[in-house]
């Protein structure tokens, strides 16, 4: 029992040690500079946006929908939401389709989708074709870990309840859910 509490408390500790270290990374949605985490606005749902200035949040609140694509990019930067799918199709992402986006990978289905997201005229264009509402809620999710283990999803695992997918991190806990 000892040797499992010393594992236990051995691995929180290196976890703690892990997210430590992890240097944070995000884009002001209304400035596009980078964000910190001294400027930050938690909404309704519980989405944490963060901002580069004291001035930024302010131009958000008066018209958020207007930053909503980019809020939407900084929600996978920062790790709130994970890619599930492909944002055009909703179908699963493929390795060899994989693109970055500023400090994220964005993964598509196929060449024909790919092809599509690298065609766009500009980055805003880009983000736009990605993060726009139809294509975040194809291929974003906002559940991050798995509800059986704690540890992070993996989409590869995941079963429909009550109209909902719910994602794993293995092929043993859908069972056990």
């Amino acid at each position: 029992m000892s040797a499992a509490l010393l594992l236990t408390v051995g691995g929180l500790k290196a976890g703690k040690e892990e997210s430590a270290s992890k240097e944070f990374k995000a884009t002001c949605p209304v400035s596009g500079k980078p964000a910190t985490e001294d400027h930050m606005v938690q909404l309704k749902n519980g989405d944490k946006v963060y901002f580069c200035c004291d001035n930024c949040p302010k131009a958000f609140k008066q018209s958020p929908n207007k930053y909503t694509q980019g809020v939407h990019r900084e929600l996978l930067e920062t790790g709130q939401v994970v890619q599930v799918a492909c944002p055009f199709d909703g179908q699963p992402v493929s390795k060899d389709h994989t693109v970055e986006m500023g400090d994220v990978k964005i993964g598509f289905c196929s060449d024909k989708c790919e092809e599509k997201f690298k065609a766009a005229a500009d980055d805003a264009a880009k983000l736009k074709l990605v993060f726009a509402n139809g294509a975040f809620n194809k291929g974003f999710t906002r559940q991050t870990m798995c509800p059986v283990s704690g540890k992070p999803i993996n989409p590869e695992h995941s079963v429909e309840y009550k109209g909902k997918k719910v994602y794993f991190c293995c092929p043993n806990c859908p069972a056990a859910f």
